[in-house]
Formats: C-alpha cells, sequence, structure tokens
C-alpha cells in the first residue's frame, strides 16, 4: 500500500507532530515520505513527547523541530493539521501546495496540569489518538 506524501503541521513541532510523523513511517515504512512541522517551532522536542514514545518503541531522542518553511521544498499530497490553532497556517500551506487537507484535532497535552503522572496521561492520550487516526488511515 502506497501512502501519500505527507507533512503534519501543529503549533510547536514539539508534540503531536513529531509523533505523528513518527507513526506514519512506522505504518508505512521509513522510506515513506513524511515531515512534521510548526508554525512557531519550539527549540527542542519536548520531553514527556519522547517518554511517551519511548513506551511504544520509538526513539524521539534526537528529533529536530521544524518550521512550515523546512518543509517548502518537500513533496507533499496530503497536509495534516494537529492543532486547531495551526488550522489558518496548514490550511494555506496545503492549499498554496495543491495538497489534500485535513484537521485533526487533538488536544495540546502540554496544557495538561496536575501531577507528573496525570500529565504523563494526557501526553499518552494523545499519542493514542495520533496513533489510532494514522492506523485507520487508507491510502486508497
Amino acid at each position: 500500500m502506497a501512502a501519500p506524501s505527507v507533512v503534519f503541521v501543529c503549533g510547536r513541532n514539539a508534540v503531536r507532530s513529531p509523533m505523528a510523523e513518527a507513526f506514519w513511517k512506522h505504518r508505512f515504512g521509513a522510506d515513506c515520505l513524511a515531515r512534521s512541522c510548526g508554525v512557531e517551532p519550539a527549540p527542542w522536542p519536548d520531553g514527556f513527547m519522547i517518554s511517551v514514545m519511548n513506551e511504544t518503541g520509538i526513539d524521539l531522542s534526537n528529533f529536530e523541530c521544524r518550521d512550515l518553511a523546512d518543509t517548502a521544498d518537500d513533496p507533499v499530497e496530503l497536509v495534516v493539521c494537529l492543532a486547531a490553532d495551526a488550522d489558518p497556517s496548514a490550511s494555506a500551506f496545503a492549499e498554496a501546495r495543491d495538497a489534500e487537507y485535513q484537521l485533526w484535532a487533538i488536544p495540546d497535552p502540554a496544557e495538561a496540569e496536575g501531577s507528573r503522572e496525570a500529565r504523563l496521561d494526557a501526553y499518552r492520550t494523545a499519542r493514542d489518538a495520533i496513533k489510532a487516526r494514522i492506523s485507520a488511515y487508507n491510502p486508497d
């Protein structure tokens, strides 16, 4: 099954979009064209994101956050926005690239409050929601 080339977009490219990129590559193969970026990228990936992805056997400790401009020359058939607040930029990016656009609004686990375990649970919830969307994605 051939997956479309995809760019995942969120606000900071520190939590949701790196997860999505990793799960897409895990499902469709490391050679598939998948990238992620943020509207205003963070200087580094979120530590809780790295922890919950390690629980799945995926190591994102060396992930480098990118912005939309970093993906401007990449082939893209599908743009998936994971953050409602990034929707205007992501949809404009998709339109400019003549790519299909989908909004998968996943709540930002970085906004979770409470104990360390409660916050990790929010990250796991986001991780599992993203994984489920990618598992259910039909490229045909």
